[in-house]
């Protein structure tokens, strides 16, 4: 009986096969570790061929989804998962086969890994790139799948790691042999909104949701309340497509904790987040 793997290594593909076939043999030679591979009704037939072509890896196939939601697929491949370490990673980063070793010798027990901050545009998609302990990630909720715009749902991610009071670590670079050049219209394919327009909802998102959580000392807000929160944010962003010159986002929430000799007043809580074109 072979030991269990200490890492899960977790990537997602929708209608990007073409990626994962140069990509997944790096991810499948890492040691002392599983892959998962979550087929998100990929065109392209992602089960099928990784069951024909590379066995080794464990299979999460969803059916009848037109859209895609990288949380939500992230987070069914957590579920699968054995190790008490997750690797988040897209089908376009192709790691260096001493990425494990190097995680090995630097990851402390309440740290998180990722690449620094890109220094080129075209490097956004290392930023999806995350090592997170199993008791981290479900200490938090996982990925949010509220998002449903292209972006943003990583770096909201890391926000609340941050307050979990997780640490953060750089990853070195040197462990990544590539990423997959690939442009905007193929990432934001599975998406209704354009990119520049989700990333925005994206921000305004996390923005909204670190001042409530930070209000409410720390707690995640009820998912009924971030699905609505962030069906607004997308009309809002909608609007300023449509010639709208700014955008603003008031959140009214009761306080509920307000007792003793207050008890003869309703006290509520607001949020006001505003956003205005450069001049």
């Amino acid at each position: 009986m072979s030991p269990s793997p200490k890492y899960s290594i977790i990537t997602t593909c929708k209608g990007r096969l073409h990626h994962l076939v140069r990509s997944l043999p790096a991810m499948l030679r890492q040691p002392l570790s599983e892959v998962i591979v979550v087929d998100y009704t990929c065109p392209d037939c992602t089960a099928d061929h990784v069951a024909a072509n590379f066995p080794a890896a464990k299979l999460v196939q969803v059916k009848d989804v037109p859209g895609f939601n990288p949380s939500h697929a992230r987070n069914l491949g957590a579920q699968t998962a054995t190790g008490d370490v997750f690797l988040f990673v897209d089908a376009d980063i192709v790691l260096a086969d001493s990425f494990i070793r190097a995680i090995e010798a630097a990851l402390g027990p309440n740290e998180y890994a990722k690449f620094a901050e890109p220094v080129a545009r075209q490097e956004n998609s290392v930023q999806g790139t995350c090592v997170v302990h199993r008791r981290h990630f479900e200490a938090i909720g996982g990925y949010d799948d509220v998002f449903t715009n292209y972006g943003g749902e990583d770096l909201e991610f890391y926000d609340r790691l941050a307050l979990a009071k997780v640490e953060r670590r750089a990853l070195d670079r040197t462990e990544l042999v590539e990423v997959i050049d690939h442009g905007p219209e193929e990432r934001g394919r599975f998406f209704a909104m354009e990119p520049a327009s989700s990333f925005l909802v994206g921000k305004v998102y996390r923005i909204a949701m670190g001042m409530l959580m930070r209000l409410d000392n720390g707690s995640r807000v009820k998912r009924d309340l971030r699905a609505a929160i962030y069906k607004e944010i997308t009309r809002l962003v909608g609007n300023m497509a449509k010639g709208e010159k700014n955008l603003q986002l008031q959140i009214t929430i009761p306080d509920g904790r307000t007792d003793g000799l207050h008890d003869r007043w309703q006290f509520t809580r607001s949020i006001l987040i505003r956003v205005d074109p450069r001049n």
